[in-house]
């Protein structure tokens, strides 16, 4: 139990300086390597909007992943200050639990094939998006072609050591985008009038969206606190 909990320490601390060592690439170099990851981060930012949407009483009528790697979800219903605080949030929860349950044991392959299983879901609401017209649903759709079969091939091939990395390099990149995304967020809150999830929760409730932007970065890293640093602490104490 002790080898696998300081293998799983190696492999997250791998992933970590991996993920450093790409965002000092030159650019673009840095972005085409991420690039992969980058998309897939999209998928699970949507899959959150989708998700709090049906949860709360909505409907998903399309999703769409562009070239950019921006994203959209078309859905109708659903309680509104839920499903547009959930992309940041449930991108953030995704990685920081990913890492979690890394931490305390769980095969990483099973993690892997499910979140392979939840990119090929995902792929379902592409398809309903080229029925809308969704910008970003065919290229999101091609994109979910090829990420749901990848992940479900390292979650039934990969050794497991080999798929503790790839999935701690997905936690990993998962935490941290969701941070890059939420400051350059407060910079478009603060700079512009850019449509962003942050100026929906202005519609709805009024409250600026530079508010927003700031509430769900204290929100994010708390729940980086709590999910994955205070209980490595305790255990640690």
């Amino acid at each position: 139990m002790e080898t696998t909990s300081k293998t799983t320490t190696r492999n997250i601390l791998l992933a970590a300086l991996l993920t450093g060592g790409l965002y000092l690439l030159p650019h673009p170099y840095g972005e085409y390597a991420t690039y992969p990851l980058r998309l897939l981060i999209t998928f699970l930012h949507e899959g959150s909007h989708a998700l709090a949407t049906l949860l709360t009483g909505g409907s998903v009528a399309g999703l769409g992943v562009s070239s950019d790697g921006s994203g959209l979800t078309l859905s109708q219903g659903g309680i509104p200050w839920i499903v547009s605080s959930a992309g940041y949030l449930g991108t953030t929860l995704f990685g920081a639990l990913l890492l979690r349950f890394l931490t305390r044991g769980a095969d990483p392959r099973k993690l892997l094939f499910a979140t392979g299983i939840a990119v090929a879901l995902m792929s379902l609401s592409c398809v309903a998006g080229m029925f809308h017209l969704l910008p970003g649903s065919v290229f999101g759709l091609i994109w979910a072609a090829i990420l749901a079969p990848a992940l479900l091939f390292a979650g039934k091939k990969l050794p497991k050591e080999g798929a503790g990395f790839v999935a701690g390099l997905i936690g990993v990149q998962c935490v941290l985008n969701a941070l890059f995304d939420l400051k350059n967020l407060f910079l478009l809150s603060a700079l512009t009038n850019v449509h962003t999830d942050a100026q929906n929760m202005q519609k709805y409730t009024l409250i600026p969206a530079i508010v927003w932007s700031i509430l769900w970065i204290v929100i994010s890293l708390g729940i980086i606190w709590g999910v994955l640093i205070l209980p490595m602490l305790r255990k640690k104490a």
